[in-house]
């Protein structure tokens, strides 16, 4: 289940900055870097989540619950709120950061045996 952690961990990393990227070079209309910004914060701690336990670092679980949540929430609102134009701008990487943001807020939640 590690890889698994591992995978959308790096999944939301590698569409963060793939997506700063492209708005930096190419400047669409109406894009900005907040939310891939929030994605790359997101990605950054799972990552410090799946370095150090929990024991070792105080506070951590709490903050990659919630960082996950909010990342997740934002997700959720963009899909309900802009539905087919952040579909048709996003394409669906939108879905696909999604769906890893939600097995890593449920990654964080779950304990290590």
């Amino acid at each position: 289940m590690k890889y698994v952690d591992y995978f959308f961990a790096s999944t939301i990393l590698m569409v963060a900055v793939l997506f700063m990227l492209v708005t930096e070079i190419s400047h669409p209309r109406g894009a900005v870097l907040d939310v891939p910004f929030l994605w790359l914060l997101v990605a950054m701690l799972n990552f410090l989540r799946l370095r150090n336990e929990y024991r070792l670092v105080r506070g951590l679980k709490v903050t990659c619950i919630g960082a996950n949540l909010i990342g997740l929430t934002l997700e959720i609102v963009r899909l309900k709120l802009f539905g087919s134009s952040v579909l048709q701008s996003w394409g669906p990487y939108a879905v696909i950061v999604t769906v890893a943001i939600l097995g890593e807020t449920i990654f964080s939640i779950r304990q290590k045996s």
